[in-house]
Formats: structure tokens, sequence, C-alpha cells
């Protein structure tokens, strides 16, 4: 149920990264399954693993500066969207990836524990992310490998690359399911003191032109994910899941 990670030497002396968590869990993660099918293409590179002490090794970036630090959201929002596209690689023939239909399917699981119901969570935006995630899917042309959670604290500075990507889930299905995470984040560095509304109507015009993807499937993604987002959050104790509705309001008035 934890993890724990820390810089190390190697006796040639080059940096890396230890990741040790328990076994079961790192296979769940697929993280090193992703890493070596990315080669080192936009994200971190994988040195070595150990399935039995369930540790990675992976190269460690340097200065290593998250995106979150740049003051310019625009500016992270086409950096980011470069690194969606260079993550996104054809399935392997065997692979433990997860289809994010399992992400979709979290509704029914919550009506499941709640006698039917979702629970303090809106059935309507529920039932709205199941409708979408229905089209979306049936209307998609490409199935590709997702990092799943790529947002401003996984795209770091580095030296090899101006930008590397770090800690992918290891999901598949179509690239747009990808924009939710960066959408779903606002730090405080570019964003504190700026309207919301506005940020997520600039950054979706960026990642239309950056991605090539038309707009009302770039919208309709960040409405799936920000219910997703907001569904993950309402076991937390401060009680900041309504903050991802609103922003699948906003969207949805978009359309």
């Amino acid at each position: 149920s934890y993890g724990y990670i820390t810089p190390a030497t190697q006796s040639d002396g080059t940096e890396v990264v230890l990741k040790s968590v328990p076994a079961t869990i790192l296979e769940e993660l697929r993280e090193r399954h992703a890493l070596e099918v990315c080669n080192g293409d936009s994200t971190i590179k994988l040195l070595g693993y150990d399935e039995k002490l369930g540790t990675i090794m992976i190269e460690r970036a340097r200065p290593g500066v998250p995106l979150s630090v740049n003051t310019d959201d625009d500016e992270n929002t086409r950096i980011a969207s470069r690194q969606m596209k260079r993550f996104w690689k054809p399935l392997p023939a065997k692979h433990n990836f997860v289809s994010t239909d399992y992400e979709i399917e979290g509704f029914d699981r919550l009506r499941k524990k709640n006698s039917g119901t979702t629970g303090i969570f809106p059935e309507k935006w529920a039932s709205r992310a199941e409708t979408l995630y229905k089209e979306l899917m049936e209307t998609s042309t490409e199935t590709v490998l997702l990092h799943a959670d790529l947002h401003h604290y996984n795209i770091l500075s580095a030296t090899r690359e101006p930008w590397l990507t770090i800690d992918p889930k290891g999901y598949y299905g179509d690239p747009g399911y990808e924009v939710g995470a960066f959408l779903a984040n606002y730090p405080d560095e570019s964003c504190e003191g700026k309207d919301k509304n506005e940020i997520d109507i600039r950054r979706i015009h960026i990642m239309i032109e950056e991605l090539g993807m038309p707009r009302d499937r770039v919208i309709k993604w960040g409405i799936v994910l920000s219910c997703i987002w907001s569904k993950w959050g309402i076991d937390d104790p401060n009680g900041g899941w309504p903050d991802a509705l609103r922003r699948a309001e906003v969207l949805d008035n978009l359309l």
C-alpha cells in the first residue's frame, strides 16, 4: 500500500532513481512495461528491475524541475501536448496494459457500493460521462499506449532532452483520454489569481492546434475525465471533489 523512492549513484557515477513497491502493486501499475515500450523516447529510461524485490531502477532527470514551476500556462500546455503525442505508441502484440474502460466502469462499481445509486456523486454527471465515453469510443479511430496521468508534475526538465515524462500508469485507448489529467491541474505558479474557466478555454484551443484533434472531442474527453477525477476524490477528507464537476460543467457549456 506504499512505495519508497530514492536517488542513488551507480559505481560508475551514473545518477539513478530506485522505486520500490510491493511486487504485486508494481505489476498493477504497469510502469515498467510502459517505460520499456517507450525506451526513453520522451520518457525517462528504464535501467533495470527486480520483480521479486518489486523495484525498478530508472534514469534520473536533471535538473528535474517539474513543468508546474513554469509561469507560462500556454507554454506548459504546448509542452505537455507534445509530450503526449510522443508518448503514444502502438500496443505490443502481448501486453498487460489496462483499457480505459476500467475507469468509466468505476461508476457502475460506485452504484454497486451504494445499493444502485452513485451516493453523494451526482447521477447526472455519472450518466453524462458514460454517454460521452460510449460515443467517443464508438467513433475512435486509433488505440494507443497511454500515460493516463500526464500532468505538470509528471513532466520534468532534463539534459538528455529538454523535458522527460515520468510515472506512466500504462493504460490503452483513444488518444483523447490523455487530455483529462492535464486539464485537471492548476499549479499556483502559472494559474494563481487567474480565471480557471479562461485557462480551460485557452488550454483547449492550444490542444486542438497541437494534437490535431477536433474541438468537440477534446472538450468531451475533458468532461469525461473531469467526472472520473471527481469520482476519485469523493473519499478525500478535504472534500475537493466538487471542483472537478464544476470544470465538467464549464466544459459542457462550451459544446
